[in-house]
């Protein structure tokens, strides 16, 4: 089985550290952004299983970010401690993940979006 890559999204260093750290423990390939800008950079150099966007970022909203990424074929998920002030299209477009998360819970919902992860072809 193929591994599965995700593109994480978040301007806080530290968090997106963690994240990075639980999710790679957890067998996924991770690449990460701290900016819309390297995002979607990152959205035309590979394909991705899987792109988590913090709805508030620097240099624009990650919410549009996770747009494009749909729109390329990746399940999406927004995270955000500002759901409520959401616009309903975009809650209905992507999973809508509140901070903060454990970390378990972080890998329980990224496996409902994709699936567990597999091993790296050798």
């Amino acid at each position: 089985m193929a591994a599965k890559r995700i593109l994480l999204i978040d301007d806080d260093a530290h968090l997106a550290g963690l994240l990075l750290f639980v999710l790679q423990g957890a067998g996924y390939i991770v690449d990460l952004a701290l900016t819309v800008a390297q995002a979607e950079r990152r959205l035309i150099e590979r394909g991705y299983e899987l792109v988590v966007a913090d709805c508030r970022l620097p240099d624009g909203n990650g919410t549009a970010i996770a747009d494009r990424a749909a729109d390329l074929g990746a399940k999406t998920a927004v995270l955000t401690g500002y759901a409520i002030q959401m616009p309903r299209e975009r809650v209905e477009r992507h999973e809508i993940w509140m901070k903060p998360m454990r970390p378990s819970e972080l890998v329980a919902a990224v496996e409902r979006c994709i699936g567990k992860a597999g091993r790296p072809i050798s």
